[in-house]
C-alpha cells in the first residue's frame, strides 16, 4: 500500500473530504489531492501535521507498519508507554542546532512507574538527542533527552529545550524577577546571558519543553 491509499484510508476512517482535511490540518487540498494520487512525496510539514492535528502515527503512514494512530500505541504493554523518538532532532550544548528533520523514527519504552514518577504527559513527551559540551557535566554530547512538550512554564533552575533564533539548545533556565530568565550552561566555559521577556528583543526566543530526564548508553 502507498502513502497515497493510507492517506485514502485516513480520509475515509476519520469521515473527512478533501477539502475538510485540507481545512483541519491548513495544507492546501491540491496538495492533499497531489499525494493521495502518489505524485508527489509528503513533505515534512504534511507530515508533522498528520501528528499534531490527527495524531496520525508518521511510521505507519509512511511503512504501512506498526499502529494508525499515535493513542493505538501509546501502550506497549500493560507495564510501559510507547515514547516517539525524533533521531533527527538534537539539542546542542554549544552553538546550536537547526533542525531540519522532525520525522518520528523510532519508539522507546518507558515503564507507567517512570513515567509517573517523572510526572511526563505521555501523550507530549519525545525522545531527542544532545549534541555538544557546555552541559558537561551533567549532560553529555549524544545523551538521550526526555522532553516533556507540555512543560513550558518556567520553574527555576530546570534544564530546557530552547529555541534560540532557529536553533535547538538544551539550557537550564533560572528566573529573574519579575520577566527575566536567565539561560545557563552547567560548563562553566559558555557565558550565561539574560532574556527579558518584557521587552521586544530582536530574535526568537521559545521554550519548547523541560527535559524531564536524561541518560546514556555506557560507553
Amino acid at each position: 500500500m502507498s502513502t497515497g491509499e493510507r492517506l485514502k484510508e485516513i480520509k475515509k476512517e476519520l469521515d473527512l473530504t478533501a477539502a475538510k482535511l485540507a481545512e483541519r490540518i491548513n495544507i492546501p487540498a491540491r496538495t492533499i489531492g497531489s499525494y493521495e494520487r502518489d505524485e508527489a512525496p509528503p513533505n515534512q510539514k504534511f507530515l508533522n501535521a498528520l501528528v499534531e492535528k490527527l495524531h496520525i502515527n508518521v511510521n505507519w503512514f509512511l511503512t504501512g507498519q506498526g499502529a494508525k494512530f499515535l493513542e493505538d500505541s501509546v501502550l506497549i504493554d500493560e507495564d510501559c508507554y510507547h515514547i516517539p523518538v525524533r533521531d533527527g532532532v538534537t539539542a546542542s550544548m554549544g552553538f546550536g542546532v537547526t533542525v531540519y528533520d522532525e520525522t518520528q523514527t523510532a519508539v522507546y519504552a518507558i515503564s507507567k512507574k517512570l513515567a509517573k514518577d517523572l510526572g511526563i504527559n505521555k501523550n507530549r513527551t519525545e525522545m531527542i538527542f544532545a549534541q555538544g559540551d557546555s552541559m558537561l557535566p551533567t549532560i553529555e554530547g549524544g545523551d538521550s533527552l526526555l522532553v516533556d512538550l507540555s512543560k513550558t512554564k518556567i520553574h527555576d533552575g530546570k534544564i530546557y529545550c530552547v529555541r534560540i533564533d532557529g536553533q535547538l539548545y538544551a539550557k537550564r533556565l533560572q528566573k529573574i524577577p519579575p520577566t527575566t530568565i536567565r539561560v545557563v550552561s552547567d560548563n562553566e566555559k559558555y557565558r550565561s546571558f539574560e532574556v527579558d521577556l518584557s521587552k521586544n528583543i530582536d530574535f526568537d526566543f521559545e521554550v519548547i519543553g523541560e527535559v524531564c530526564w536524561w541518560g546514556r548508553v555506557a560507553r
